[in-house]
């Protein structure tokens, strides 16, 4: 019985998963195609690269690697799904004795949006589906950020693999986070009140170092509370550990240097949508910024375009336009049709002036350019999602590549430089001996080839195999799937929805996938019904929708994209509200109502 129970398999239970030995034969590891090589993957990493014609060790699985890119898996450097922030704790004090005299020092009395000690490691939970979503479009690796609180916390870098989550996480503390935002009534509720609240937080924290240095010295006075918010803080004003700020204008940028000079706090920034504007002070901090490429919608550009396509400048427009016909004073002996107010209205249709079309074009044109602004000025600079997904992230990526920006630049803002950033050069970024098996191979160029996708994708050594996705018809895109038609009446109910609660959605769907209708829903302002046209298009199961809402003067651009199964659509609604820079996400659900 003794010698039965030895061979028991006592650890079965703690058991991590191992990955299989592979060999990758003849794959390319640069983008032009030139150097071809064999990698070797034991326990996890790269266990060596050798040349093409290597042969191949006993005892692996071979993958035939010919006509495939191999690039380091790209590396998420801001998300902000995967883990749920809670809402601080504002009053952590006992009540207070309203018969006592008053007190000659203020207590835990409002903490409201401070929360520098919660660990996104503890709260990790990256579901299946968005796992594979970042795997699908190369992404390995991504930082778990909490946000929309003054400092809602510490970040942690998992890994996209499905496994535990105590295997997924790559480092538990990377960088703390914080936002001119607080969550909940009362005070702070401005920017005022965000930057008094941060200086008083961090003045204690200053307050609560000396304290605990005059109490380790034995010095006169009580001893220290303990305040794990006042601790994590103490790291940050001793600049143990950088800050991420949120800031997408430059005016926010200038204020979290004026604050960090104050504290002597290090920071770098997420969102950098106006970073250009203040690329010589970040040059000079050596500051890093993670671009979310958050633009909005495309604003159509209003310049005409010569033969060659090369658009016109203003001055140019002007001399080319025609002198305005001036109409004949009416004979007062003829007789003229008279138009009424109604028949004008028919014939009029109001156009925005050309100089506020154009303004708003050239807006749109320097977000989407911020990253070469950057580049030219030496200031460095990588990618995350935010609330977006990677597979936007990735478009807008080329996107950049199209507009100017060096396709190994980009590529370097995704893998090498990304590593660097959140402190895993020695482990990501690269295809070097010693490195984790974390890499992705391409049937295309993806920053360059819009049709391009993974064969494979390897995370921590385990596989991941991808179908060819059909390519994209210059016309029409990916036609819907067999039985895929959203024609119909839908009922849409949005999730966490300040204003609109409810939509009625009608479409109708051609044979190539072209979809046209009308989306309509009560006014959140109290105003009239609001109903906009909308068309797009669906692809697969994927239903993509574009329209234009309209609120009195205002007018929001608005993208609904769901996927089809059956009568029921499950999707989110992405817009930017009047006067923002940044993307607001309402998720929602919808069914088909019966004919």
């Amino acid at each position: 019985m003794a010698a039965i129970g030895a061979l028991a398999p006592h650890a079965s239970a703690q058991a991590t998963p191992r990955p299989q030995p592979f060999c990758i034969r003849g794959v390319s590891l640069d983008r032009a195609g030139e150097v071809k090589a064999t990698l070797i993957l034991r326990a996890g990493a790269i266990a060596a690269v050798l040349d093409e014609a290597a042969p191949v060790p006993p005892g692996v699985r071979v993958i035939d690697g010919a006509g495939l890119l191999c690039l380091p898996a790209f590396l998420d450097s801001y998300s902000r799904q995967g883990c749920t922030v809670p809402q601080p704790v504002k009053d952590q004090d006992v009540p207070p004795d309203v018969l006592a005299d008053v007190g000659i020092d203020m207590r835990l009395a409002n903490r409201k949006g401070i929360q520098p000690a919660f660990l996104a490691a503890t709260a990790l939970a990256i579901s299946k589906e968005q796992g594979e979503a970042w795997r699908k479009h190369g992404f390995g690796a991504l930082l778990v950020a909490p946000g929309g609180e003054l400092l809602s916390g510490t970040s942690t870098l998992s890994t996209t693999r499905e496994a535990a989550m105590r295997d997924l996480v790559l480092r538990d503390e990377v960088f703390a986070h914080a936002a001119f935002a607080a969550s909940g009534p009362g005070y702070p509720s401005t920017l005022m009140g965000y930057f008094a609240q941060l200086r008083q937080f961090l003045l204690d924290c200053q307050r609560q170092i000396e304290l605990e240095q005059r109490y380790g010295q034995g010095r006169p006075g009580l001893r220290p509370p303990f305040d794990a918010e006042l601790a994590s803080g103490a790291a940050l004003v001793s600049g143990q550990r950088s800050i991420l700020c949120e800031a997408s204008e430059s005016d926010d940028i200038e204020r979290w240097l004026r604050l960090a000079d104050e504290f002597g706090l290090f920071l770098d920034f997420v969102g950098g949508l106006e970073a250009w504007r203040v690329k010589e002070i970040l040059l000079e901090r050596d500051a890093t910024v993670v671009l979310t490429l958050d633009w909005g919608k495309e604003a159509k550009d209003p310049r005409p375009k010569d033969k060659k396509g090369k658009e016109e400048t203003e001055k140019e427009r002007a001399e080319s336009e025609p002198a305005p016909e001036v109409e004949p004073m009416p004979d007062p002996g003829v007789e003229h049709e008279v138009t009424t107010p109604a028949d004008e209205e028919q014939l009029w249709k109001y156009e925005e002036p050309f100089a506020v079309r154009l303004e708003r074009r050239q807006k749109w044109e320097q977000g989407r350019d911020c990253a070469l602004r950057l580049h030219e000025a030496g200031v460095r600079f990588v990618f995350g999602t935010a609330n977006g997904k990677p597979g936007e992230l990735l478009k807008n990526v080329r996107s950049l590549v199209e507009a100017g920006l060096p396709a190994d630049v980009a590529l370097d803002a995704l893998t090498r430089r990304a590593a660097e950033f959140l402190g895993v050069e020695e482990r990501l970024g690269s295809i070097a001996t010693g490195h984790d098996a974390t890499f992705t191979l391409w049937r295309a160029d993806p920053l360059t080839d819009e049709d391009a996708s993974p064969a494979w994708i390897f995370v921590d050594g385990f596989p991941s195999e991808f179908k060819e996705q059909a390519k994209k018809s210059k016309e029409n895109g990916v036609g819907p799937g067999e039985g895929v038609d959203p024609t119909g009446t839908w009922r849409l109910v949005f999730a966490e929805a300040e204003g609109v609660k409810e939509a009625t959605l009608a479409l109708e769907m051609e044979e190539d996938g072209s979809v046209t209708g009308t989306l309509e829903f009560e006014n959140p302002t109290g105003g009239p019904r609001v109903e906009s046209e909308v068309e797009g298009h669906v692809a697969g199961d994927q239903l993509e929708l574009e329209c234009t809402l309209e609120f009195g003067e205002f007018e929001i651009d608005n993208t609904l994209t769901a996927t089809i199964e059956g009568d029921t659509l499950d999707g989110e609604s992405s817009y930017q509200p009047p006067g923002s820079n940044t993307t607001t996400r309402q998720t929602f659900s919808a069914k088909r109502e019966p004919e």
